[in-house]
Formats: structure tokens, sequence, C-alpha cells
């Protein structure tokens, strides 16, 4: 097997549900920035590159309808401006002429999406009713969209679905999802203290969003209407980084074990990956 982040429990588990979920090829582009090591103060470190790349790799051996290909963001720059990537690690995931780009590490809670949207794009389609569909079907003018998550919310999971679906039923969606607990100081630079925050066409959203009013708001910005679409709630949760968060998991582990403020050592995510059923 290759290594990587994946056992063989988890490898089992992946291939049996892409076998179930995928019709047509996906292609998985992967690009990295190989970081000198010098901290810098103007952008993130690419601190899991190579752990993207190698569970890139590992999902790719999982299935013969998944190809990779990797790129470096200095070496192929021009690509990446006409692509318009420039947050390392990020993904680009194609299938079914359309595609979805994610940025960041897809650990813990979210991990199950990244494979959901393999899924929806191998099969130019998604799980969505009729109904819903034609709500989608109703957009009319070319709209982008960024949703900034991470994998220590509840929220994020079903978000990354839903904007999943609308990229996949319409080709006038051009998706971006970055997983924000990678980027301290983008998240510092564009003021996101909330999660899951939503940028249309630049406009920004805080909070969870079902179907229906999110696709309102979409042809509310279409049209330049200023106003929020009326939610029943707005749930959202605080921004926290990867190292915020491994920090007060450590604290959490030594109140357990009744010894407040000690460091175990040990520098795990709390995130990891989990498995779909």
């Amino acid at each position: 097997m290759i290594p990587g982040p994946l056992d063989n429990s988890d490898s089992l588990q992946i291939s049996r549900y892409l076998q179930e979920h995928m019709i047509n090829r996906v292609g998985i582009d992967v690009w990295i920035r190989n970081d000198s090591g010098l901290i810098r103060t103007d952008r993130d470190t690419c601190t899991h590159c190579d752990d993207i790349l190698s569970l890139s790799r590992q999902l790719v051996s999982l299935h013969p309808g998944l190809s990779l290909t990797k790129y470096d963001l200095d070496e192929h720059s021009d690509r990446a401006d006409s692509a318009n990537i420039n947050l390392p690690p990020s993904v680009v995931l194609r299938g079914s002429g359309k595609s979805i780009k994610l940025s960041g590490m897809f650990s813990g809670a979210i991990f199950p999406t990244l494979l959901d949207l393999i899924g929806f794009l191998s099969q130019g389609t998604s799980p969505l009713a009729d109904e819903d569909l034609t709500l989608i079907q109703s957009i009319s003018e070319p709209i982008r969209i960024e949703a900034m998550v991470t994998p220590f919310d509840p929220f994020s999971p079903h978000m990354i679905r839903l904007l999943g679906a609308l990229a996949t039923e319409s080709e006038l969606i051009e998706l971006e999802i970055i997983e924000l607990a990678q980027y301290p100081i983008l998240a510092k630079q564009r003021n996101i203290t909330e999660i899951p925050t939503i940028l249309i066409n630049d406009k920004r959203f805080t909070g969870v969003w079902d179907l229906e009013p999110m696709v309102n708001q979409v042809h509310k910005v279409i049209t330049g209407d200023s106003e929020p679409t009326i939610r029943e709630k707005i749930m959202s949760v605080p921004y926290i980084s990867e190292e915020e968060a491994i920090k007060r998991a450590r604290e959490e582990l030594a109140r357990q074990q009744g010894n407040v403020g000690s460091n175990t050592g040990e520098n795990t995510s709390p995130g990891g990956l989990i498995i779909p059923n």
C-alpha cells in the first residue's frame, strides 16, 4: 500500500465508498509550495503540503477512475495565476466538465465531504431533490462563492456538501472552499471571526445556510440587492486556528488527567481522518 495517513482499514472503507459512488473519471490537481523555512508575516506557511500530497496519492491508488497531477505554486506560477490558485495546499477536483477548488487540509469531520464531492463530480449530479434542482437552475448569471470552514465545528460539513451540490449542478457557480484553520494570517487579513463565513461575489455572509435561502441570496447578489435573505437562525461558531485547537485539546486532556497546564509532548491535530460508512 502507498504510505500515507490512511491505514489498511481506512483504505478498505474508502475504496468501497468510491466503488459505490464513482461512475466517470475525476482528476485531482494538487498545488503545493516548498517553503524555505523562513517565517513570513504576510502569508501562511504551507504546513500540510506534504500531508495533502500523501493523502491524495493514497486516494488515487484506491480507484482506477482517479488521477493525480502535482503542481508547485512557484514553478508553475503562470498556470497558478490563470487558475486563480494562491493558497497552498490546494486541491482542484475535476469531473463531468466541472471543478471545485479546496484549499487547506481536509481532515476530521470534513474529510468525508471530500469523498462526497468526488462522488458528485464523478456522477455529474448530486443527491438533491427535483424541486431543489429546479431552484438551482434558476441561477442565470456567473457567480463566485468562497466558503470559509474548519474541521472543528458542526456546521462546516453541511455547508461543504450543500455548496458542492450547487457547484455540481450549475456550470455558472465557481466554488472555492477554504479550510481556514490552516491560514490564521489569512483569517486575520480578511477579519474572519466566525465560521462558516460565505462570500458571494465578495459580499460576506456569516453562518450556516440551507439551500433555498442560499439560492435566494445568490439571486439578490446578482441583481444588486444588498439586503440579506432572512434566515430562521444564523448559527456559527468562533473561528480558531489549528494551533489554537491543538492547544485547547492538550489543555482539555490535561484537565481530564487532573494535571492542568501539562504538555503531553504530542503534536497531533484534534482533527484526524473520519471515514464515512
